[in-house]
């Protein structure tokens, strides 16, 4: 029985030196943990004169755009374009069979005929009784009849001639002729066809556009039309502000334009207002209904430049990690703006040129943690589209 009991407090003992050593262990590498700083590189934020811009998704139109009808009926004869073909004002696109135009100019140039001679009869025999009206001859009313008799002649001429002059025009209307200078479509009436023309529902034979220049219609917010994002209450309407689109080919902002209307009415349903910048299209490379991203600029102003990889976010609210005075960790919630030239944060409020934002190992570091800071170089690169449309 002592034995065992022996045997018993042996163990206690060992197990109570081997907590001890273990405790001493932790507590020796916990230390070592709190005291070891983490390598931590940082930049300043640089304070930029920049120049604001906003960007606006829109859509190319063609300048001048006309449906090409006809005003008289017909059947087509002959078609003188191709499908696409830029083509003059003026130029005949379609021929309506004329023959029937013909006959009827020929029927108007003989009713004129027969009215001019109907008149010269009925004139005649009114001066030839007016002459004689002094002497009695005549009575007061067959003279008034032979007056009223060449009045309804001189009428029956004039109507003569508006229906001569509506054959001449029908007949050059059989030559449907080209409205504006642009490019056309294709046609969508074959020779052969009869259309109708002269009204509301007349036949669409195709379609005009003129695309030099073409128009970039956008729509812009109603705070963005009091005061166009450079924070200066310049209005949108204000003429003259350059433009650049990129196409959703594009890398660049490399097509220039200018503002030439702003609409003039925000949209109730909306809550927007239309704008229009004209492009140049000597090149041919733009097209009607093409999509289409417009940066207008502001004004210049100064702004706080972050790397958009440094910020990060806490539910809703947009933060950094920055570097306090102690050499440790801590929260910095901002309000951020643009991105500037693709890979730039713009800060509005909650940072400022001196603040230690971290910008490395930020999967790595928690708040209150030491931290052994090392400064790296942060240089912003100019937007290269902001900066050349602003020096225009």
């Amino acid at each position: 029985m002592k034995k065992e009991n022996l045997q018993t407090m042996t163990a206690i003992i060992l197990m109570a030196i081997l907590g001890t050593g273990l405790v001493s262990c932790l507590d020796s590498n916990a230390a070592e943990q709190t005291t070891a700083a983490l390598p931590t590189p940082y930049i300043l934020p640089s304070e930029e004169n920049i120049t604001d811009w906003d960007e606006y998704i829109g859509r190319f139109e063609a300048s001048e755009r006309v449906e090409v009808r006809s005003r008289v009926n017909g059947y087509i004869e002959s078609v003188n374009f191709q499908d696409g073909d830029f083509v003059e004002k003026g130029q005949v696109l379609f021929v309506i069979d004329q023959r029937p135009f013909h006959a009827a100019l020929k029927q108007a140039e003989a009713e004129k005929l027969q009215a001019e001679a109907d008149l010269q009869r009925t004139k005649s025999d009114y001066e030839r009784v007016a002459a004689v009206q002094d002497s009695r001859a005549v009575s007061m009313e067959e003279v008034e009849q032979r007056k009223q008799l060449a009045r309804s002649s001189e009428a029956r001429l004039m109507a003569a001639n508006a229906r001569l002059t509506q054959a001449r025009l029908d007949l050059g209307y059989t030559k449907i002729k080209a409205p504006i200078s642009g490019k056309v479509s294709e046609k969508f009436v074959d020779p052969g066809n009869y259309i109708s023309g002269g009204a509301a529902n007349a036949t669409l034979l195709t379609t005009v556009l003129q695309v030099n220049p073409m128009h970039f219609y956008f729509d812009a917010s109603e705070s963005d039309f009091f005061n166009d994002g450079s924070g200066s209450g310049e209005n949108l309407s204000n003429a003259q502000k350059k433009v650049l689109v990129k196409l959703t080919n594009e890398n660049s902002f490399s097509r220039e334009g200018q503002m030439d209307f702003v609409d003039n009415e925000i949209q109730q349903t909306t809550g927007t207002i239309r704008g229009r910048a004209v492009f140049n299209n000597d090149d041919m490379e733009l097209e009607s209904g093409m999509f289409g991203r417009a940066r207008l600029l502001g004004n210049k102003f100064k702004v706080i430049l972050i790397p958009e990889e440094v910020v990060t976010t806490n539910q809703s609210q947009k933060i950094v990690y920055t570097i306090g005075d102690d050499n440790t960790v801590q929260i910095r919630p901002i309000q951020v703006g643009k991105l500037y030239n693709h890979k730039y944060r713009i800060v509005l409020n909650g940072l400022y040129p001196e603040d230690k934002v971290i910008s490395g190992n930020l999967l790595k570091v928690r708040p209150g943690i030491p931290v052994h800071p090392k400064q790296t170089a942060f240089k912003v690169e100019r937007d290269t589209a902001v900066t050349s449309l602003a020096s225009l």
